[in-house]
């Protein structure tokens, strides 16, 4: 299996079902496209897989997909970083119903995917590789866009509870249709464990707790105008330990935290639907309270967003995409403010000369109220060889972060270092689908480049053996400090398999090759960049009985990789198993339970940290 997938992947695949040529996305362009017709990677991960995993946290269900790599603080609720093919999380943009949700109030304003549940998720996009010119800044490495359950037709009801391992509860609740005009979705989560220490080396368990809202309503004011709007709130609890090598040790430190991301949007169209307009407004807020015995923190995340996307099918070959937008963004800690903006304009075109072929190209033109402007370029196509013949894709994609307002605070005792300088990366992929045996096999394989400069990264201060930055001498900066990699480059292959013999039985595998240099000149020359594992493998067979019972078995290999700039800190290859099924007894309610880290494995995605053991959960969920 290894050695065949070594030289084959499926580069869009969902983890468990194969996109159909119906497939729609809209992740590439940032407007409805078929996925066949674009020349970007992007993995789709519906409900129906959601449900089949059980995982309660969404980072869980990334873990699986192609050039996805997750860290984790600990345990359930505990930081979660996603790295999407080895590039940093901050260069990770993460979207909730089309709302930037990255958080100017954290050191890299990164998104924690610690407090993101797997509840009342509708549908998952990852585009793998930058996408500066439909995304914008922080577009780096992916795009992560989570869509919450969406207004249905028909009246639809859906809870689910579960108990399992260390005293975990989860219950889930949505309701949605429509009445006339309005159409509305609203649901709710909770979600508490007992958890596990997150210092690996601790005794004393750091729980876990979440409420969670979410709705999306819409209103067909006419028949070509309609109003949008969505919100997502969490309020989380959960326990830490002070972990800072060597030097980590039990505590009772705790994080709160309140998000809410809403927005409102008008979608209008013209010329018998060939013109698409979207007008709208968005809103990120995430308050945080850290307290420890030592300090407590309390910093404060907002950003605003005013955007229009304009979607013109000129004729049935070209389509243009563009619009503007406008973003403001601010902190707030210990009585500091800060803020800061930019302001975008971008353009793309859609041209199908012929059958088959689709090729893409676009530009953007940012302007960062501190670093001035940035112009990125891409470009890609898709060109698919006959009926059932090979699609051929290959892209050209830039990628522009500016340093966040905490990167850049340099108070005393803090991170910040107030000369960094933007990051700018450029990447390159070409990738070959294939289809077999009247679609039973789907192979491909992407090769993929990205070429970084300027990359942001925290380099610890006093810790031996890593090699001290300049800025520590002074002693201003007893935790660390952040910095600018010159130069960093990242080679990779992704592979993915699916075999379906019979219509009961599917395997579907990915494998990850990825190949990480620090090309500063320096100390770090040449080593590998942290927390960037050199091979992953992950493999899932089901199978569904004659009588309704679905059976399904997971592995998932990690290689191993460093947890330091210096790479001195190795943290060890692992590789976990596990067991889930789910029994329908009515068309109606059906029974589900699994087994995680099937064989107790020990392990660590970041020096120090724990993650959970031998874990088993059972539930039962409701729909109508």
């Amino acid at each position: 299996m290894a050695t065949l997938l070594a030289s084959s992947s499926y580069a869009f695949v969902a983890p468990a079902h194969a996109a159909d040529d119906s497939e729609i996305i809209v992740t590439a362009t940032g407007i409805s496209q078929n996925i066949e017709e674009t020349g970007t990677s992007i993995s789709v991960v519906s409900e129906e897989d959601i449900l089949d995993q059980q995982s309660i946290s969404l980072a869980e269900i990334l873990q699986e997909l192609p050039g996805v790599n997750v860290t984790r603080s600990g345990g359930l609720g505990a930081q979660a970083s996603v790295r999407i093919r080895g590039a940093e999380s901050d260069q990770t943009l993460v979207l909730i119903n089309g709302i930037r949700v990255n958080d100017p109030s954290t050191p890299d304003g990164s998104f924690d995917f610690g407090n993101l549940v797997a509840g009342n998720i509708e549908r998952v996009e990852v585009l793998r590789g930058a996408n500066g010119v439909s995304w914008g800044s922080q577009a780096v490495g992916g795009v992560v866009n989570v869509i919450t359950k969406r207004p249905t037709d028909d009246l639809r009801l859906f809870a689910q509870g579960e108990y399992g391992a260390r005293d975990t509860i989860r219950l889930v609740s949505n309701a949605s249709g429509k009445l006339g005009p309005v159409g509305l979705s609203i649901g709710g989560g909770y979600v508490r464990t007992d958890g596990i220490s997150a210092f690996s080396g601790g005794t004393e368990r750091d729980g876990y707790r979440q409420y969670s809202a979410s709705g999306q309503l819409q209103v067909d004011l006419t028949d070509t105008i309609r109003f949008e709007a969505s919100g997502f709130y969490a309020d989380s609890r959960v326990d830490n330990d002070a972990v800072f090598p060597p030097f980590s040790s039990d505590s009772s430190q705790f994080s709160l935290s309140k998000e809410f991301y809403g927005n409102a949007a008008i979608q209008a169209e013209a010329f018998d639907g060939r013109f698409q307009n979207r007008f709208a407004y968005s809103l990120s807020d995430i308050n945080r309270d850290i307290i420890s015995p030592f300090f407590t923190s309390l910093p404060r995340g907002r950003s605003e967003r005013f955007e229009y996307r304009g979607d013109f099918a000129v004729v049935d070959q070209l389509r243009l995409i563009f619009g503007t937008e406008l973003e403001n963004s601010r902190y707030e800690n210990a009585g500091v403010t800060d803020s800061t903006g930019i302001d975008s304009l971008f353009f793309q075109a859609i041209f199908q000369p012929v059958e088959g072929l689709t090729m893409t190209g676009g530009v953007r033109h940012d302007e960062h109220d501190d670093f001035g402007g940035n112009t990125s370029l891409a470009g890609n196509i898709a060109y698919r060889i006959g009926e059932n013949g090979p699609t051929i894709r290959a892209s050209y994609a830039e990628g522009f972060r500016a340093p966040s307002l905490i990167d850049l605070d340099d108070r005393p005792f803090g991170f910040g270092t107030p000369d960094l300088l933007p990051e700018t990366a450029k990447t390159y992929e070409i990738a070959i689908d294939q289809p077999l045996i009247d679609n039973a096999v789907q192979i491909s394989l992407a090769l993929f480049q990205r070429d970084t400069r300027n990359q942001i990264a925290f380099a610890a201060c006093p810790v031996a053996p890593d090699p001290a930055p300049a800025v520590c001498s002074n002693g201003g900066r007893p935790f660390g400090t952040t910095l600018n990699i010159e130069r960093n480059r990242t080679t990779g292959v992704e592979a993915i398999l699916s075999i379906t013999p019979v219509e009961q039985f599917r395997i579907d595998a990915n494998y990850t090759l990825l190949d990480t240099q620090n090309r500063s000149t320096g100390a770090n020359f040449g080593n590998e960049l942290a927390r960037r594992p050199a091979s992953s493998l992950y493999i899932n067979a089901s199978y569904q009985t004659g009588f309704g019972l679905n059976l399904s078995a997971d592995m998932q290999m990690v290689g191993d990789s460093f947890d330091d700039l210096a790479n001195n800190r190795r943290l060890d290859g692992y590789i976990l198993s596990g067991l889930r099924a789910d029994m329908p007894l009515t068309d109606n309610f059906e029974l589900f339970g699994r087994i995680d880290n099937l064989f107790d494995v020990t392990y660590e995605t970041a020096s120090d940290f724990g993650s959970p053991g031998r874990s088993a959960y059972v539930g039962a969920r409701a729909r109508f």
